[in-house]
């Protein structure tokens, strides 16, 4: 679990390298938290997709109750109490009573369809490696292993021995640390197309900050040469490639998740089929795994009944527990709900009481939020770029 957590946060550009090599999977989930802009709640006339999902980003990575100043900013801290409280959360319920209610909103949600679906995020993760300095190692390692294969490809055993090497190199590099806490935030919007051959867009670094844990860690970054941490370019492109959903579930795509049951029984049995097809199912348990893929769900353009029969199978699992109502990185409020894997990894999630929408997930590791997803708007749009009605 530890190497996949890691495997998502990685920066998406990084792991295009480690991908064309190691053949790894999906473009890591981005992070998402601090300083964004407040926006106006998603309008109800649209689907309201994400409730309860898994990625969910932790503040990025001081202690719940800090606050990081960088340059004068502010930056809040992972969930705070609301100021003012609603009558809803003045009478706070269990995981299992909240979803079963969110499951009775969802399905009184209109079904709607659409050329394309749209979704903008805002993320904050810490930063693990300098991208410099990572892909510099990655591409050393790269052609170590280009020469090692010419030079053992007549030794198997000792050629499959390489490999193992270069493997946890690898994964020491995608686990290292800096000597300096250091956090980004930026946002991402998608238009993923509905037909087949469709293009979609992609586009990145919105808006991209940095921030440092204190002081010393600024005046220590400083000291290592000031690396860039984050690619500041804004960056779009368009890609008609069929795209998996997730890597946990290879074979959901944006054009078939349309098919999934919409009864509760139907979806248990097909997701109890997916977790065992799962390439991660060993690392995780089912609790992780539906979290994990709730959250991918979620933030799809899932049918209604889709999406209510999915919080009912999740009311049914145990492990996930209500922490009452909080602020997510935008000031909106919600229900936090979170459950822990087995490596002590906590997962987290906010979803509108009224709404049964997934406003922000993230993630926790030993009291430090990694990262943190703000889901800042969703529906359908006609065209590339446009923005939801």
């Amino acid at each position: 679990m530890t190497d996949h957590l890691f495997a998502q946060l990685k920066p998406a550009e990084l792991d295009e390298m480690t991908e064309e090599a190691h053949r790894r999977r999906r473009s890591a989930d981005l992070a998402r938290a601090f300083q964004t802009p407040r926006s106006a709640g998603p309008s109800r006339k649209r689907f309201r997709a994400p409730l309860l999902l898994v990625a969910g980003t932790a503040a990025a990575g001081v202690a719940a109750a800090a606050v990081i100043v960088v340059s004068g900013e502010p930056v809040p801290p992972a969930t705070t109490p609301p100021t003012a409280r609603t009558a809803i959360a003045a009478d706070p319920v269990d995981a299992r009573s909240f979803l079963l209610a969110a499951a009775a909103t969802a399905v009184r949600e209109p079904a709607t369809s659409g050329r394309y679906w749209y979704v903008r995020e805002r993320t904050f993760q810490k930063v693990h490696v300098a991208p410099s300095e990572y892909m510099t190692a990655i591409k050393a390692l790269l052609a170590e292993q280009k020469r090692k294969e010419k030079e053992l490809k007549d030794k198997p055993d000792e050629l499959a021995a390489q490999r193992e090497d270069i493997n946890q190199k690898i994964v020491k590099l995608k686990t290292s640390e800096l000597p300096y806490q250091a956090f980004t935030s930026d946002t991402q919007e998608s238009w993923r197309a509905m037909k087949p051959g469709e293009a979609s867009r992609f586009a990145a670094h919105q808006d991209v900050r940095v921030t440092f844990g204190s002081p010393q860690d600024e005046a220590d970054w400083k000291a290592a040469g000031s690396p860039a941490l984050a690619e500041k370019r804004p960056a779009t492109r368009d890609d008609s490639s069929e795209r998996i959903l997730s890597i946990d579930n290879p074979s959901l795509t944006i054009q078939n998740i349309s098919q999934l049951p919409t009864g509760q029984d139907a979806l248990k049995r097909r997701l109890d089929t997916l977790f065992k097809q799962s390439p991660n199912s060993a690392q995780t348990g089912m609790t992780v795994y539906l979290w994990q893929t709730g959250v991918d769900l979620m933030t799809a353009p899932i049918k209604p009944g889709t999406r209510s029969a999915l919080f009912k199978v999740l009311a049914d699992q145990n492990g996930l527990t209500s922490q009452g109502q909080v602020t997510d990185a935008v000031g909106r409020t919600g229900v936090a709900l979170s459950t822990t894997g087995d490596d002590g990894v906590e997962f987290r999630m906010i979803i509108n009481e009224e709404t049964a929408e997934l406003l922000q997930y993230e993630v926790v590791q030993k009291g430090q939020p990694l990262l943190r997803v703000a889901l800042e708007r969703m529906g359908w749009a006609d065209r590339l770029g446009d923005l939801p009605a």
